[in-house]
C-alpha cells in the first residue's frame, strides 16, 4: 500500500479541510493511506502525525482554517531536523508528501527533492500569486471577504462623510486589492504592480467631494511600494503601535486634503484567511485532492499541481514555480476606469 502525508506549509486559507477530505476519500478508493501531520514540517520532524479516516473530516467541509494546523518552518535549515524528517519519512514508509502551500512550501519542496524526499504541491494561498496556477485554493473566498467588507464600509463611509483606507492582503501581488477593489467599488487602489500616483489619488477624492459624493474608499495592498512623498508622513505616526501601509496612506490623505474630511483606517488582516470556503473553492479543492492521489498512484511525484481553466495540470519542480504571478496592467486599468 502506498502512503501519503499531508502538510499545510505557510499560512492557512479557506478550503484546506475540503482538500484533506478529498485526499482521504480518493485515497481510500485508490488504496492509498493518508497520514495527517500537525503543524507543517514541525510535526513531521517531531513525529506528530496520525492515520486519517473519513471520521476525522466529518462535518469539517464548511469550516475555515485547517484541522491539522499550519507552520512556515523550514526543516532544511537545520541538519538535525532534516535528519529526523528523513528518518520519519522512511520509518512510516511515506511514498510522497502532499504539501498544501504557496511559495513557502514550494521553496522547501525544491530543496527536499534534492534530498531524495518526493512531494506533490497543491496550490493553497489567498494571495493567488502562484505562476503555475490560474487559481489557488482560498483566493475566491478571501476575495469575497474583501468585497463584502467594502460593501459594508461604503454605508458607514457615506453616512459619516469619511475617507476609509482599507488594507488587504496579497503579499507581493495585488490580486485581492485589484479584483476585490474593482468588485467592491473602491474609489482608488494601490497595488505593488502599479507605481503609486499620490496626486491622482488626492484629485480623485476631491473630485468626488466636488460632485457631491462626500466619501471615498481607498484600497491599499499590504506590500505596495509607497513613494517618498507619501512615506514622509510616517514620521508623524505613533510608532509605539504597528504602522502599516494603510496607516501611512491615511495620514497622507489627512495632511493633504484638509481637516474637514475625516479619514479612517481598516485592516482586514486575518479575516481574509477565515470563513467558510466558497462553493468554487470547495470544488477545486476536490479536484486537486483527487489529482494528487492519482499522481502518487502513478508514481508521478515532484510536481506542482495547477488549475488551467477547469483542468488540473502538473508542473515539474523547477525554479520557475517560485516566480510571482502579478496582476497584469490591463486588469488594473480596467479597475481604474471606475475610479
Amino acid at each position: 500500500m502506498k502512503r501519503v502525508a499531508i502538510l499545510n506549509v505557510g499560512g492557512d486559507c479557506p478550503g484546506l479541510n475540503a482538500v484533506i477530505r478529498a485526499l482521504i476519500v480518493r485515497g481510500a478508493d485508490q488504496d492509498i493511506e493518508v497520514i495527517g501531520v500537525y503543524d507543517g514540517f514541525k510535526g513531521l520532524v517531531n513525529d506528530k502525525m496520525f492515520i486519517m479516516t473519513k471520521e476525522h473530516v466529518s462535518g469539517k467541509l464548511p469550516e475555515g482554517g485547517i484541522i491539522l494546523g499550519s507552520s512556515k518552518y523550514d526543516p532544511t535549515l537545520n541538519k538535525e531536523d532534516l535528519g529526523k524528517l528523513k528518518e520519519n519519512v522512511s520509518k512510516y514508509q511515506i511514498t510522497s508528501l502532499i504539501l498544501l502551500t504557496g511559495h513557502t512550501g514550494a521553496n522547501i519542496a525544491l530543496k527536499l527533492k534534492d534530498e531524495g524526499i518526493p512531494s506533490v504541491i497543491i496550490p493553497a494561498t489567498i494571495d493567488n500569486d502562484l505562476a503555475w496556477s490560474d487559481l489557488s485554493i482560498g483566493f475566491l473566498t478571501a476575495l469575497q471577504t474583501v468585497v463584502t467588507s467594502l460593501d459594508y464600509l461604503h454605508s458607514t463611509a457615506n453616512a459619516g462623510h469619511r475617507v476609509i483606507v482599507v488594507e488587504v492582503g496579497g503579499d507581493e501581488a495585488g490580486w485581492l486589492a485589484t479584483v476585490g477593489g474593482m468588485a467592491g467599488g473602491a474609489d482608488y487602489i494601490l497595488t505593488p504592480e502599479i507605481e503609486v500616483n499620490p496626486s491622482e489619488m488626492l484629485e480623485n477624492i476631491k473630485r468626488r467631494y466636488d460632485f457631491g459624493k462626500k466619501f471615498s474608499i481607498v484600497v491599499v495592498e499590504e506590500k505596495c511600494k509607497l513613494n517618498e512623498e507619501i512615506l514622509k508622513v510616517a514620521k508623524n505616526l505613533d510608532h509605539k503601535t504597528l504602522v502599516n501601509n494603510a496607516d501611512i496612506v491615511s495620514e497622507y490623505i489627512r495632511e493633504n486634503i484638509g481637516s474637514e474630511i475625516d479619514c479612517r483606517t481598516v485592516n482586514l488582516g486575518y479575516m481574509q484567511r477565515g470563513g467558510s470556503p466558497s462553493a468554487f473553492d470547495r470544488f477545486i479543492a476536490f479536484k486537486f485532492g483527487f489529482a494528487a492521489i492519482d499522481h502518487v498512484k502513478k508514481g508521478n511525484v515532484n510536481v506542482a499541481l495547477g488549475l488551467k481553466g477547469f483542468d488540473v495540470q502538473d508542473n515539474p519542480y523547477t525554479k520557475e514555480i517560485l516566480e510571482n504571478k502579478t496582476v497584469k496592467p490591463e486588469i488594473y486599468n480596467m479597475a481604474k476606469l471606475f475610479f
